[in-house]
């Protein structure tokens, strides 16, 4: 018995260990993927490989694992194997004769070397009947060599001769270019096609319009999909569940390379990176009014190309307005094919002296890709006649809003009450002195007293404030026949006052931003759009009288919308 044990123990063991490196394929076609596989068998371990940076060849993913154990009987004698495979998915970077070079495997201590593989790439282009892809992915470009900022358009288009189950695309990073999607169809519109004398059904499945940053040679890296194929079409019964089956196929585009020229230089040396065909116009309200009277001055481009790097700089406005941030408004739209898109810049400004004001035209410089040329177009100037204020004294000039403000904190710690003088011939301790002493003692443990009342009665001093902010802010906004420059100050303290007892705070002034940030964030946004068309337009009328045609704010409106951010306001 003993000596069977052995016999049995001995045939147990494992067979002779071996490392195999092989491919899946070794002919293909242009975007087409392989499978390099490394099968370790008979090792206790798993193979420990670290695949360096194939010149020839992506690696898309991997290392993939799996791992088998087979039991078999020989002449009598059983004999157990073990096989653990890792699998990498490789895509070539080119056409023609590849290589995959040596890299090493270690595995329980040992370390084996693989051995080159050589891998023949057919060009799509050169393909015969024999050899043909049945599917794949083409992408192609409008112009080879575009001008630095000049937009191409590249376009995608999947070829295929079976039946597409399904398709899920990765987009490459695009280095060196600005992007933006054209299109990008929901599901695939196929239609037949003749590809290189092949015929095809065929789809286009993402445009994308690429903008160069930068000149010299530039790629555009191969977009990678992931495509499942019908391949084999069969009747199946009535009665079956499922459709045929299908496969996952990993494909690629081809690479493409720019040639991208730089902008020529400009005659009149000035720089420009805005690159297209544009246009340019400016209005503003009236050429006539008085001093310290807001107007808004507004500049409109348009045209086709990158609407992102469209601007205008070193706006020349003479010193004699008093110029506000301006509002940008930038609306991205597509022509076809090509990017366009407008940009409205619009200024409120101020004329703080009277007289003749002038307000020189801007110029915008582009390069016309088209013409190959660089072009100037020009707004036209402006002439203010400003007449002087009837409110405005030989002494004063106005105040500017951040004179307002500190004018504002000084005269909030303004202390109106009377001196108390201390009399020299008073005794040191006075009968005055020790009462205070003793009140003293009864302030210091009042705190702790109240504190303990309020918790017992759930009284909250922040409370009561939040709950009468409306009463107040209504009470504020009983105007009357005033002024409409006195009404906007009276509108806007209304709203200060009402954000004051609401969030316990004493401040004198609010920015704008500052006012819709605090009514969105405690839930008031729905109204957020109205109330910054009002701060707006008592920004220019606090800080400058208006004139009666200018716009008009209903009170109404504004007990409205404080009556609504009260209710929703958390």
């Amino acid at each position: 018995m003993r000596i069977l044990f052995i016999l049995f123990a001995i045939s147990m063991l494992w067979a002779e260990g071996s490392v195999d490196v092989t491919v899946d394929r070794r002919r293909i076609n242009e975007g087409e993927s392989i499978t390099l596989s490394v099968v370790a068998k008979n090792f206790n371990g798993k193979p420990d490989v670290t695949l360096s940076s194939f010149s020839d060849f992506k690696i898309l993913n991997g290392p993939n694992q799996s791992s088998s154990t087979n039991v078999q009987f020989i002449n009598g004698n059983m004999e157990k194997s073990k096989t653990v495979t890792l699998s990498w998915t490789l895509i070539p970077h080119k056409v023609g004769h590849l290589k995959i070079p040596t890299f090493k495997i270690i595995i329980d201590g040992i370390t084996f070397t693989s051995k080159p593989i050589t891998i023949m790439v057919s060009d799509r282009k050169k393909l015969n009947s024999s050899n043909i892809s049945k599917f794949f992915i083409d992408a192609k470009i409008d112009n080879s060599s575009p001008y630095r900022g000049e937009q191409i358009t590249l376009v995608y288009t999947l070829y295929t001769q079976v039946d597409v189950t399904s398709f899920d695309e990765e987009l490459p990073k695009y280095k060196g270019f600005w992007s933006e999607e054209i299109f990008s169809p929901k599901s695939l519109n196929l239609q037949e096609v003749s590809k290189n004398g092949v015929g095809y059904y065929a789809a286009t499945i993402k445009k994308i319009a690429l903008f160069p940053t930068k000149s010299g040679k530039i790629e555009i890296d191969p977009m990678i999909a992931m495509i499942g194929i019908r391949e084999h079409q069969q009747r199946w019964n009535d009665f079956s569940l499922f459709g045929p089956p299908s496969k996952k196929f990993t494909i690629s585009t081809n690479s493409i390379t720019l040639n991208v020229k730089p902008l020529p230089l400009n005659s009149k040396g000035e720089v420009s990176a805005i690159v297209g065909d544009w246009k340019i116009k400016s209005k503003v309200d009236s050429n006539e009014l008085k001093q310290d009277q807001a107007i808004t001055f507004e500049v409109e481009i348009y045209g086709v190309g990158n609407i992102q790097v469209v601007d205008l700089l070193d706006i020349p406005f003479p010193n004699e307005l008093e110029v506000f941030e301006p509002e940008i408004i930038v609306h991205s739209n597509s022509l076809g094919d090509k990017i366009g898109g407008e940009k409205k810049i619009e200024w409120v400004l101020i004329p703080r002296f009277a007289g003749k004001i002038h307000i020189p035209k801007l110029t915008l410089n582009y390069f016309d890709p088209v013409l190959e040329k660089w072009v100037s177009k020009s707004t036209i100037d402006y002439y203010l006649d400003v007449s002087p204020s009837e409110k405005i004294t030989s002494t004063s000039m106005g105040l500017s809003k951040e004179e307002i403000v500190l004018m504002a904190q000084d005269i909030h710690f303004l202390d109106e009450s009377r001196p108390k003088w201390k009399n020299e011939n008073d005794r040191l301790i006075s009968n005055v002195s020790i009462f205070l002493i003793l009140l003293s003692g009864v302030f210091f443990i009042t705190p702790g007293v109240v504190d303990y009342s309020k918790s017992k009665r759930g009284l909250n001093n922040t409370n009561k404030r939040a709950r009468r902010a409306l009463k107040l802010a209504l009470q504020s906004l009983i105007i009357g026949d005033m002024e409409k420059d006195e009404k906007y100050v009276q509108i806007y303290n209304a709203i200060i006052i009402f954000l004051n007892e609401k969030m316990s705070t004493m401040k004198v002034e609010y920015s704008n931003d500052e006012i819709i940030y605090l009514f969105e964030k405690h839930g008031a946004e729905k109204i957020c759009a109205e109330l910054k068309q009002i701060l707006k337009i008592i920004e220019v009328g606090r800080f400058a009288p208006l004139s009666s045609e200018e716009k008009n704010i209903d009170v109404r409106n504004v007990k409205k919308i404080l009556k609504v951010a009260d209710s929703v306001w958390c």
